[in-house]
């Protein structure tokens, strides 16, 4: 079986441009896309699907997600997902692009892949999805109309973050959003927790303590496991090399990225390829 291509897809809708913001059912989104719907892509804008029927199931990066009735769906800026399409799932999907988003009061990193909303909340979210889509139908390019839409779009933002994302204790909370921050920004480079510590100007034990109390892993975990999510990307929907890999992940070695891989993974990079590839 050829093996699907990593597509990067950005936010594209030049009629919309301005707004960042697209809202469309799962049916326009199989008229659109038609058999490229299930290849593999890496999203520069967040994606939200409000499931209203069916189920099925979602890819995001490596982890399966099951999708029902009732089910969000969050996709994240910079991760790989892909549609596995079922006739009878339905929902209406959200598309914001990043620079219309509050990111810092969102704290999208600590958004789960999937959430079940109260039963009042979803059905505020399909009515608030459905009145946006309307909006954008009808927009003539005015600033009013754009500052209504993306109002419109952050009181729903907020709502569900409000109930769908966990809350980390203060001040560790802050603290751990900062160092995903400068991690997402520089993980290829390899850097110590120390010399992310000093990125921050907190110590070390401040910023493991603030990973530690926000998702049960110390600040060392999260960058390996980082990393290794970025070798599968590369290893699963690329054609580098092992060595290139290594190589663009700050390994200076490719034995020693073998080994961290093994660790990390489970399994050689090379072994990994293979069942990623089925």
């Amino acid at each position: 079986m050829p093996r699907p291509a990593l597509q990067d897809v950005r936010f594209h809708n030049p009629r919309l441009a301005r707004i960042g913001v697209e809202v469309m059912t799962l049916a326009e989104l199989r008229r659109r896309t038609g058999a490229a719907l299930g290849a593999p892509e890496r999203v520069d804008f967040l994606m939200l699907l409000l499931v209203q029927a069916g189920r099925g199931q979602h890819s995001v990066d490596f982890a399966r997600v099951p999708l029902a009735a009732g089910t969000l769906l969050v996709v994240k800026p910079g991760q790989v997902h892909r549609w596995q399409p079922e006739p009878a799932l339905q929902g209406r999907l959200v598309l914001v692009a990043g620079d219309a988003l509050d990111a810092k009061l969102l704290a999208l990193p600590d958004w789960p892949a999937t959430a079940r909303p109260s039963r009042a909340l979803f059905r505020h979210a399909l009515a608030t999805a459905a009145r946006l889509q309307a909006d954008l139908d009808a927009f003539a390019g005015t600033d009013l109309e754009a500052a209504f839409i993306r109002h419109e779009l952050m009181a729903l933002l907020l709502r569900l973050a409000r109930e769908c994302r966990p809350v980390a204790p203060a001040p560790e909370g802050s603290i751990h959003r900062l160092f995903l921050r400068e991690l997402e920004a520089h993980f290829h480079r390899r850097l110590s927790v120390l010399d992310y510590a000093r990125r921050l100007g907190y110590s070390e034990s401040t910023v493991s303590r603030a990973c530690v109390a926000a998702t049960g892993i110390t600040a060392k975990e999260a960058i390996d496991r980082r990393v290794a999510l970025e070798a599968r990307r590369l290893l699963a929907h690329g054609d580098d090399s092992v060595v290139q890999v290594a190589h663009r992940l700050g390994f200076s070695e490719p034995t020693n990225f073998v080994k961290f891989f093994r660790r990390t993974c489970g399994c050689t990079p090379l072994a990994f390829r293979s069942r990623a590839r089925g």
